[in-house]
């Protein structure tokens, strides 16, 4: 194994990667230096003397408590990276892969040597290029499962979405029938108040006349016969106009008072229509399901996110 290919998506992983480590070693670090200045603290003082076997003790502990923080500080170290290792073998796995590890390959100078070289590049980027480097390792690790429900919830939400749209016209649609017959109905309502104030001038006009035919039948006797059959006839050509007059606004009356309630009986039942219709139940219980399962697809989810790497600034 002379050299090691990787995309350019895995070269920045592993860039990632011994980001993470370096600023890891950098704390370890810290923690030894800070366990060298208590202990400078709690055991020398400034102007005192002290023998060998003093010199001897204070030395020996410090050993001691040394050995036991690089110990546990390597330890971790290496549990990370058995943990590293077995997160990329199960990923393989329920990819259908099957991974060996050739730990012989560690102790190769070159490789090493490389190692280094990515480690300073890594350390030369910012933080930000990590970004979509980690969101691509995150959807890696979503397991086979996961993924075929996710984009079978995809597929139902889009049905779900095409059936509401669907509603959505017929709604718009309705809602548009209900705006023409409303329109409809105040021009009938205009039209009606137009007619009955010409009606009622002329039934004033017509009573008016009645009343003078009437004084004038009442003088009938001192008239000629021709003239007391004309007054008659007048009269009754009067009596008969005001009949159809009011006739013809009884009619508009009538036919005001069915469009009225025919408009309200539509706006009641589009309602209903709306509410109660097939596929808005359909639609609300999808809703309601596939809003459930995507929050329990995205808490499955997020066991698979990445941890937050920070500049190397910082």
């Amino acid at each position: 194994m002379a050299d090691l290919k990787l995309s350019a998506d895995g070269e920045m992983q592993v860039q990632a990667y011994l980001r993470f480590a370096k600023l890891k070693r950098d704390q370890h670090v810290r923690e030894t230096l800070t366990v060298i200045s208590e202990f400078q603290e709690d055991r020398i003082r400034k102007g005192e003397m002290y023998n060998y076997e003093d010199m001897f003790s204070m030395f020996e502990d410090l050993s001691a408590d040394q050995r036991r923080l690089v110990d546990r500080e390597i330890q971790h170290a290496y549990h990370t990276n058995a943990l590293l290792v077995k997160i990329m073998l199960s990923q393989a796995q329920a990819n259908g892969l099957r991974l060996a590890l050739d730990t012989n390959a560690l102790e190769n100078e070159f490789l090493l040597k490389q190692i280094a070289v990515s480690e300073q590049t890594a350390l030369g980027r910012p933080a930000s290029d990590f970004v979509s480097s980690s969101a691509l390792g995150n959807v890696t690790a979503e397991d086979k499962k996961a993924s075929q429900e996710r984009d079978a919830l995809g597929a139902q939400l889009g049905t779900t979405n095409e059936r509401m749209a669907s509603l959505q016209q017929q709604t718009t649609a309705m809602m548009r029938d209900k705006t023409a017959l409303a329109e409809e109905v105040t021009a009938l309502r205009a039209e009606l108040a137009s007619s009955q104030a010409s009606q009622g001038k002329l039934l004033s006009q017509m009573q008016g006349q009645f009343k003078d035919l009437s004084v004038q039948a009442a003088g009938a006797a001192q008239v000629s016969t021709t003239q007391f059959e004309d007054m008659k006839r007048q009269l009754n050509e009067t009596r008969g106009q005001l009949e159809d007059a009011r006739t013809q606004l009884a009619r508009q009356t009538d036919a005001l008072s069915s469009k009225d309630a025919e408009l309200q009986s539509m706006m009641s039942n589009s309602e209903a229509h709306i509410m109660n219709s097939k596929q808005f139940q359909q639609m609300k219980a999808i809703m309601q399901q596939k809003s459930g399962e995507v929050v329990e697809l995205r808490k499955r989810l997020a066991q698979y996110e990445p941890v937050t790497v920070p500049s190397a600034g910082h």
